[in-house]
């Protein structure tokens, strides 16, 4: 795991080494898909996040496994039936920050997708505090929701990141 985590970094960072780096193993994501009729709520707080202040350079990762729900079943059925997680084992986001937006390529469930969001980066003891809330489509993401269940699953699910980065060493 740690391997993977060091190769994920230096795609997103590149091999400049800089004072201006950022990271965190500890993000918060969280993903909701609820619906009037049903709180499909999951959040991990093992969000990969990596930042590089003077490139812009951002990028997110999340193993889905990692999303915890209220009920065991939902959770079940998130990782065998929606996303797959054997076959699509997380989720990444590899981009660019600059002027209250990120802008990149989110791929989920083996999707890729070029996005671009508002998002809010902010300096903190130590490091840099990143949030941003938007929407997925999970169709554009060939994430299916059975009809029987449809009115209970949101096709749009709000997606919330909060991470403390610190500097890295």
């Amino acid at each position: 795991m740690k391997i993977f985590t060091l190769l994920f970094i230096s795609l997103v960072i590149g091999t400049s080494i800089s004072a201006q780096q950022f990271l965190t193993r500890e993000g918060s994501l969280t993903f909701d898909a609820g619906s009037p009729l049903e709180d499909i709520i999951a959040e991990t707080k093992s969000t990969t996040a990596v930042y590089d202040a003077q490139s812009g350079k951002i990028g997110f990762q999340v193993l889905m496994t990692s999303f915890n729900f209220k009920r065991a079943l939902m959770q079940e059925h998130f990782n065998e039936n929606y996303v797959e997680s054997e076959r699509y084992p997380k989720a990444s986001f590899k981009g660019f920050y600059k002027d209250g937006f990120t802008k990149g390529e989110l791929t989920m469930h083996g999707v890729t997708k070029s996005i671009r969001v508002p998002a809010v980066l902010t300096e903190i003891k130590n490091g840099m505090g990143f949030k941003s809330t938007f929407k997925v489509n999970l169709s554009d993401y060939n994430v299916s929701v059975p009809k029987a269940v449809s009115d209970k699953i949101d096709p749009y699910a709000t997606i919330t990141v909060n991470c403390m980065m610190k500097k890295r060493p």
